[in-house]
């Protein structure tokens, strides 16, 4: 198994923040100020919740408020112009929102692994030993488990790190839009893992862009790693 053979489908990046006020009284100046230094970006809507905007040649969606910041991009075959979005924008909207500590700085990766069936991704992940039910306590319950999910959270020093692998079985969307089969397969393996900064961070102290390729290359050099045997 290749790292290659993973498709990425979602990439989330993702700021929190208290007292973001000034969402409600700079929310028009932030928004015009994206689409003149920006024009690719097409705004969408802006409510008392949210602003909204989309990017649809790369499939990128950012929304900012009160609370957060989040950039999301679908069926991502590069990852250079959500980097780019987040070193360009976000520094407007932290300026016009007068932010400048952030409680969490997150970053989430969804990668799926094309199969024949969910079984073939319940074998993975039962050999890779991340799970080992005894036979007695399976017992308990039943003879054989149906389907196989793993999910921990693992903390070091201020980051976390939230890694759930389970199987996937695509739900016939009945002729209502085509899905991309290379990111929605009718049976693969998924694997959800999450970067996190959970202590209060300054805006000085990260570059954006950095922090998502860095956890890019991790999961490069380790996602096989943690469905091998």
């Amino acid at each position: 198994m290749e790292f290659s053979e993973f498709n990425l489908s979602r990439v989330i990046f993702e700021i929190k923040y208290d007292n973001g006020f000034l969402y409600w009284d700079n929310c028009g100046a932030t928004n015009l100020e994206i689409v003149r230094e920006f024009p690719a970006w097409g705004w969408e809507k802006s409510t008392a919740e949210l602003s909204l905007f989309r990017k649809t040649t790369n499939k990128i969606e950012l929304i900012f408020n009160i609370h957060n910041i989040r950039f999301t991009q679908d069926e991502v075959d590069n990852l250079n112009q959500l980097k780019k979005a987040t070193k360009e924008i976000t520094p407007i909207i932290l300026k016009n929102l007068e932010i400048n500590k952030f409680t969490r700085v997150g970053n989430r990766f969804r990668y799926v692994l094309p199969l024949e069936d969910t079984k073939q991704g319940d074998e993975i992940v039962n050999k890779s030993k991340l799970i080992v039910i005894p036979d007695n306590k399976l017992m308990l319950f039943g003879s054989k488990p149906k389907k196989t999910s793993f999910l921990i959270y693992v903390k070091e020093d201020n980051l976390q790190y939230r890694i759930e692998l389970t199987t996937i079985k695509r739900i016939d969307s009945g002729g209502i839009g085509k899905l991309n089969e290379k990111y929605f397969p009718k049976f693969g393996l998924r694997a959800d893992i999450d970067f996190a900064i959970i202590d209060k961070v300054g805006f000085s102290d990260i570059a954006f862009d950095e922090f998502i390729q860095k956890n890019f290359k991790f999961l490069e050099s380790n996602l096989v790693k943690l469905i091998s045997k």
